[in-house]
């Protein structure tokens, strides 16, 4: 592919002047086309600041610029699944920590997507939408964390993909995790923001005000207070039903209201992180304990739950109980 500059478009940024005649690519896409090499002008590489000049002819990879959006070819692989229920329609499954739920950036395979296809690859079939992310995502109905574990659904079709997913949005499926968190927090309380990607760092999500995000809304009871061994440091253990599934939700409004997940490598206190070391909890210590949802088509709901892992479990036998 190749563009010879005119007058009138001498002068412009290469990246910009790509991006409005090849409008079917983002910028950032031409950008890393550059970056590799893929975009040559009069023969050489340049930067994406590089001002075009009149007479450069710019020769850009035909195969690479065709691909770039296109996701990766989704691979099964041979991962061990531990399955709590499984129909025609759909399965749920037990997640472990370390188990990313789809691949993206920096986690094209090794994730439970390519579990899934291994063990039934008709999933394949269950993608919604001909997006990218869609494509990504086979049979994906809602997320955990990397290092959160317990339920996931899977869905088998498109059917059931609908289905589920639109229950997730009307708030029809109840989800309650099990969490051990930093000090003693009322005995219930019902926790109402708002939460945003942070606009320096889109890795992390932040509380902000109404019109600025998405409302969160976490409701929780205590279901024991304990300490250490020596009762210097208190700790909790707590239900949290959650009527919506924001990204880091429990992990942000937690740490907003002063009650970090031990554990928690990024959303935590000086205190919290110091707790955790002597804990030894190596991540959140966060679990999807239970589920429930209707069959899609039946009248009848369903409740799967998964037991709390062994480094969950661990942390708690060091642990005392006060009455």
């Amino acid at each position: 592919m190749k563009f010879t500059i005119s007058k009138n478009e001498a002068g412009e940024r290469i990246d910009l002047f790509l991006t409005k005649e090849l409008p079917k690519f983002s910028r950032s896409q031409i950008q890393k086309a550059i970056d590799n090499g893929k975009i040559l002008v009069d023969g050489r590489g340049i930067k994406s600041s590089y001002k075009v000049r009149y007479g450069n002819t710019i020769f850009v990879d035909k195969n690479y610029i065709e691909n770039l959006g296109k996701p990766p070819e989704l691979l099964a692989e041979k991962i061990p699944l531990e399955i709590l229920h499984e129909n025609k329609d759909l399965l749920v499954i037990n997640k472990p920590a370390g188990l990313v739920v789809h691949p993206a950036a920096g986690n094209w395979s090794g994730t439970l997507v390519n579990a899934i296809l291994n063990y039934d690859p008709k999933i394949l079939n269950a993608i919604g939408e001909k997006s990218r992310m869609s494509q990504l995502r086979p049979g994906i109905i809602h997320r955990l964390d990397k290092d959160t574990t317990g339920v996931i659904i899977i869905a088998k079709n498109k059917t059931v993909l609908s289905s589920l997913s639109k229950q997730l949005r009307t708030r029809e499926v109840k989800k309650k995790y099990e969490a051990l968190v930093y000090g003693w927090p009322p005995e219930s309380e019902t926790i109402k923001s708002y939460l945003s990607r942070d606009k320096k760092n889109r890795k992390i999500v932040v509380e902000v005000e109404k019109d600025e995000g998405k409302e969160a809304i976490s409701n929780y009871k205590v279901e024991k207070y304990l300490t250490s061994v020596n009762g210097k440091n208190h700790v909790s253990l707590l239900e949290i039903e959650i009527p919506t599934g924001r990204t880091h939700q429990i992990r942000v409004q937690f740490l907003g209201i002063g009650y970090p997940v031990v554990g928690d490598p990024i959303y935590n206190t000086k205190e919290s992180k110091k707790l955790s070391m002597i804990l030894g909890a190596k991540r959140q210590m966060l679990h999807a304990a239970s589920i429930e949802f209707a069959l899609p088509g039946k009248n009848k709901l369903v409740a799967i739950s998964a037991p709390l892992p062994k480094d969950f479990r661990d942390i708690l036998d060091k642990l005392k109980e006060i009455s």
